[in-house]
């Protein structure tokens, strides 16, 4: 298959992450991929090329670049049997492409949804955007079951849309010898019960309320809880102002470092108010610690309340606290929850499982 995904930038958002396990792991079962980001590369896009993906930034001011079009053209003419496209401007270029050059056009759906099951912030303009390439659209791959309605009210139609979860290898992050010293960086004490919270620092991914969370547990008792969060963004500055007043949360910027830091911690925790499925908490599964996670999207589905973690409602810092209180007071309890976590995360979110799913649809779609 001859595949072209194409995206606005490849930075740390939990898309970019699946698209960065993704693309180099289509190429090596032995597709011709490529990939092509609009406006600008992000951290990420370096680990795609480094994995011998051809991969070009085209560097573009906006939608109303005049050199859009000439570009457009020059991807067509590599003839892409599907082109996969997210968000709503490389949707609308992708259809283009995949019309001129034969092929078709495959949506990978990753946006947030909000509490009431609506895809997250999306403008007037956008809308209607979405609604005029929806119906030609062949293919949508979402991440969630919970993403199809709001879908099909976009106009997508909903024979087309199947669901392929994100997933995520076995990773080598993480190794007992580098654990303790990790620790040791972070100002972890061997009693201290350490949670993490690794996300983009914008008000809908739960900051603030994670810093609530961990006040409270140790205003009421946890006093060897201790938070961290990875991560940067425009709520940072806020956040540290929070950590400051509450205590008991450290900010560590953004890291390269993520599945050692989750290692290095006890549990992971993601109280965000709008999700599709959050990478974060399958890396955590992955490295067998349990999750703390709002019922939004995709990721009240991936942990299992009670046995890998727990579910919390969103907007919901007393009960994140007393979620992070009980895992902080039986720490054996926990790491058996993180142990049936890591068992979830391979039968249902491996990373080979992802791959096939989304080599299925590809071929099926582009087959037919």
């Amino acid at each position: 298959m001859r595949l072209l995904f194409l995206c606005p930038h490849m930075h740390r958002g939990g898309a970019e992450r699946q698209w960065a396990t993704l693309v180099p792991a289509l190429a090596r079962r032995g597709a011709d991929v490529r990939l092509v980001c609009l406006y600008d590369e992000g951290p990420l896009f370096g680990e795609v090329s480094a994995a011998g993906v051809p991969s070009v930034c085209l560097g573009l001011r906006g939608p109303g670049d005049p050199r859009l079009l000439r570009h457009v053209l020059a991807e067509a003419r590599g003839r892409p049997g599907a082109v996969v496209t997210r968000t709503v401007s490389p949707q609308l270029l992708g259809q283009a492409i995949a019309r001129r050059a034969g092929g078709v056009h495959v949506f990978n759906e990753h946006t947030p949804l909000t509490p009431a099951g609506e895809l997250l912030a999306m403008s007037p303009r956008q809308r209607l955007l979405s609604r005029l390439v929806a119906p030609r659209v062949d293919r949508v791959i979402q991440v969630s079951e919970r993403q199809a309605a709001p879908l099909v009210r976009l106009g997508y139609r909903r024979e087309r849309i199947v669901t392929v979860p994100n997933g995520v290898f076995d990773t080598e992050g993480g190794r007992d010898a580098d654990r303790a010293a990790l620790r040791a960086s972070l100002g972890l004490g061997d009693g201290d019960f350490a949670v993490l919270c690794v996300a983009n620092l914008r008000p809908e991914k739960g900051g603030a309320a994670f810093v609530e969370a961990v006040a409270r547990a140790r205003s009421e008792g946890a006093d060897r809880l201790r938070g961290l969060i990875a991560g940067d963004g425009p709520e940072r500055e806020r956040l540290e102002h929070l950590a400051r007043d509450s205590g008991g949360v450290r900010l560590l910027g953004s890291r390269g470092d993520v599945p050692d830091l989750m290692a290095a911690c006890d549990a992971v925790v993601l109280l965000s108010e709008a999700e599709a499925l959050p990478m974060s908490i399958l890396e955590a599964m992955a490295l067998a610690r349990p999750v703390v996670t709002s019922d939004v999207g995709g990721a009240g589905e991936a942990v299992s309340d009670g046995e890998t973690g727990a579910v919390v409602p969103p907007g919901d810092p007393a009960a994140a606290a007393a979620a992070l209180a009980t895992l902080a007071a039986d720490p054996a309890r926990a790491r058996e929850m993180g142990e049936a976590g890591r068992a979830r995360q391979r039968e249902r979110y491996s990373g080979e499982a992802m791959v096939e799913g989304y080599w299925r649809a590809l071929e099926e779609v582009a087959t037919r």
